[in-house]
C-alpha cells in the first residue's frame, strides 16, 4: 500500500532533537530526520518532502545554507532573532512560515 502523509525533513545535528521531533509527529506524518545537511539533501533527493525543518547552528553546512540548496521548497522559519539578517536572502527565494 502507497504511504500518502504528509512528508517531513528535520536537519538539525542533536539527534535527541530529532529523536523527540519524530516520535511526537510519526503517527501522523511520515517523518525524515538528517544530522547533516548533506544526508538532509539526499533525502530531499530521494523522497517528496513537503516540509524542512533545520537547524541554524550546525558543522559543515548551517541551516541557511542549506536552505539556500533546497528552495523553492516550504519552509518553516526556526531562525532566532540573531539570525534575521542571514535569513533574509531565504525568505525572498520561498515561502516561509514564522513559529509562534
Amino acid at each position: 500500500m502507497a504511504e500518502n502523509r504528509f512528508q517531513i525533513l528535520y536537519v538539525d545535528d542533536e539527534e535527541h532533537n530529532l529523536i523527540s521531533f519524530a516520535a511526537t509527529f510519526r503517527k501522523e506524518y511520515k517523518v525524515y530526520t538528517a544530522t547533516t545537511g548533506e544526508e538532509g539533501l539526499r533525502m530531499m533527493r530521494e523522497n517528496d518532502i513537503k516540509l524542512v525543518i533545520t537547524d541554524q547552528r550546525m558543522p559543515e553546512m548551517t541551516g541557511i545554507q542549506f536552505l539556500e540548496k533546497i528552495i523553492p521548497a516550504r519552509i518553516l522559519d526556526a531562525f532566532g532573532t540573531g539570525y534575521q539578517r542571514q535569513a533574509g536572502d531565504a525568505r525572498s527565494s520561498s515561502r516561509v512560515h514564522r513559529r509562534p
